[in-house]
């Protein structure tokens, strides 16, 4: 006589599914046995859509944070927006006479022009020879993503978890997308170089602790850690459902002048420190396949935000709502002169956020 599965097996087989779904498949099927911060150099294939790059070769897979909240980031040289460049290595992979290419003076990347014929790849084989460390569910040929079949196991649910923010933990997966008032915080660490992988992984790790302290006792979220070409960034949500403040702004401009100081005294090699904060209305929530999906924050505020990051280097820079909400005094801050920036029209009037002379 067969076995059949009680009803709670079932729904706690389809929760640690659920939690999975937020998770990248490399995080799924790390080895958590090591202890943050965790480094690991390999060969593959990195992917990113918002600048076209198709890199392969040596990758470095980067786990850091506490025991509450930890990220995962993939660290690798980025391609210039709208072209898609393959590394060496890539190139040495490929099949050659399918692919029309541009030779890059100087470089022995090439830029792709297109794709001949389309080329075949075994889906099958590959979902094969992955996921072999943990236990699934029946997985079927049609089975989208592996990760979807994963069988109950309490203490993986738990590692799971510290990978995902409390807000998007607390609410069914159809009630988090909204249009909501919020307010971003965008961090920027821009190291001097030279350092060793070893040391990176340290710094990355030290930072997003510090970082993720100063967020959350001023009531916001590390959103997203990211390494790219313009260093390690930080984007960080405050406002969100569960963690809402009717002076969400002054507590995001709190944390931010914080953030700033903490990381100039105690992130070693470290060039210089940007951030940028603008609040108003957002799409906060969920997007992409149902087994496979992010909580992310769009919006033009969003954009400015990143743009006064990255154009106001060294100081904490805000947008006049921020400024205007915060409901500090005017000695505060410090008007910015104006700057053409990406992407953005009439910002209106740009602060730099002022050391705190009084106790907030």
């Amino acid at each position: 006589m067969g076995w059949i599965k009680g009803e709670g097996e079932i729904e706690d087989s389809y929760k640690i599914s659920k939690i999975a779904a937020h998770v990248p498949g490399l995080v799924v099927y790390n080895t958590f046995t090591n202890d943050t911060p965790y480094a690991e150099n390999f060969h593959g294939v990195l992917l990113v859509a918002d600048v076209s790059d198709i890199s392969a070769g040596k990758l470095s897979k980067v786990i850091v944070g506490d025991e509450i909240s930890q990220y995962f980031v993939v660290i690798e040289e980025l391609a210039v927006a709208r072209t898609i460049i393959f590394s060496p290595n890539t190139w040495e992979l490929c099949e050659r006479d399918n692919i029309a290419i541009d030779p890059i003076e100087n470089e022995r990347a090439v830029k792709v022009r297109y794709i001949k014929r389309e080329p075949s790849f075994s889906l099958e084989k590959y979902q094969d020879s992955i996921g072999t460390s943990v236990e699934h569910e029946k997985v079927t040929r049609d089975c989208v993503r592996r990760a979807s079949r994963l069988m109950s196991n309490a203490e993986f649910e738990k590692t799971l978890q510290k990978y995902i923010m409390k807000t998007v933990l607390q609410k069914p997966l159809e009630y988090l997308s909204e249009m909501r008032l919020a307010t971003i915080v965008f961090v920027n660490m821009q190291f001097r170089g030279g350092e060793s992988d070893q040391e990176q992984c340290m710094t990355v790790h030290q930072a997003a602790i510090g970082i993720g302290q100063q967020i959350v006792k001023h009531h916001g979220r590390v959103n997203k850690v990211f390494m790219l070409d313009k260093g390690c960034t930080f984007l960080c949500l405050f406002g969100l459902p569960g963690d809402k403040q009717e002076d969400k702004c002054a507590h995001a401009l709190q944390a931010a002048y914080g953030v700033h100081e903490l990381c100039q005294k105690e992130i070693p090699n470290l060039k210089t420190v940007s951030v940028g904060v603008t609040t108003g209305p957002m799409f906060c929530g969920v997007v992409g396949h149902p087994v496979r999906h992010e909580y992310i924050v769009i919006g033009r505020k969003v954009n400015l935000a990143a743009r006064l990051m990255m154009h106001y280097p060294g100081v904490v820079s805000c947008d006049s709502v921020t400024c205007y909400y915060s409901k500090l005094p005017p000695f505060y801050f410090n008007e910015l002169p104006k700057k053409a920036m990406k992407g953005v029209k009439n910002p209106g009037v740009l602060y730099q956020f002022m050391t705190n002379k009084h106790q907030m």
